[in-house]
This record gives structure tokens, C-alpha cells and sequence, in this order.
């Protein structure tokens, strides 16, 4: 039960990420329960990401599992990923 109600937490920080700035983000992939991939808009690069988001979405962190994003960044030639942990220290 209290698995579920991590898996809701994590839905909801992503539903905020990209209500936050939908410019960004184009859609959310689970590859596992704690590895997310983010697919990044055509033109948004890993950088903007980082620079822009990155210390903004720290303060949506309200669960305590641990999960790696993986942002996916897309040239029109190549995808590029990196990944990043999010975590938060409440228990």
C-alpha cells in the first residue's frame, strides 16, 4: 500500500513538471517503477533542462522513494540521454 501511494506521489511530480513548463516536456515514459524517461521537445537541449529546471523542481519532491529521470534529448538526428536522481529526504 504504501508503494502506491509513492507511485501516486511520482505521477503527481511529473503531472507538475509538465504543467509547470509545457514547453519542455513532451511525454513521460516508466521503464521501471524508479527509472523515468523524460522526452525532451524538439530544440530543448539537456542543458535547458539542467540550467532551467533542474533547482525549480527540487522543491515538487515530496516522496521518499528514489527515482533516476533519464531526460532524452532529441536533435532531429540523435537522442541523447543523462540521467538524474530525485529523491527526497521526508520520511
Amino acid at each position: 500500500m504504501e508503494n502506491l501511494k509513492e507511485e501516486t506521489k511520482i505521477k503527481a511530480f511529473l503531472t507538475r513538471i509538465k504543467a509547470e513548463w509545457p514547453g519542455v516536456v513532451e511525454r513521460f515514459e516508466f521503464k521501471t517503477g524508479s527509472v523515468i524517461y523524460v522526452h525532451l521537445k524538439e530544440g530543448i537541449s539537456s542543458m535547458d533542462f539542467l540550467g532551467k529546471l533542474s533547482r525549480k523542481v527540487e522543491r515538487f519532491v515530496d516522496f521518499s522513494m528514489p527515482i533516476i529521470l533519464y531526460h532524452i534529448e532529441s536533435d532531429g538526428m540523435n537522442l541523447r540521454s543523462h540521467p538524474i536522481n530525485w529523491y527526497s529526504s521526508l520520511k
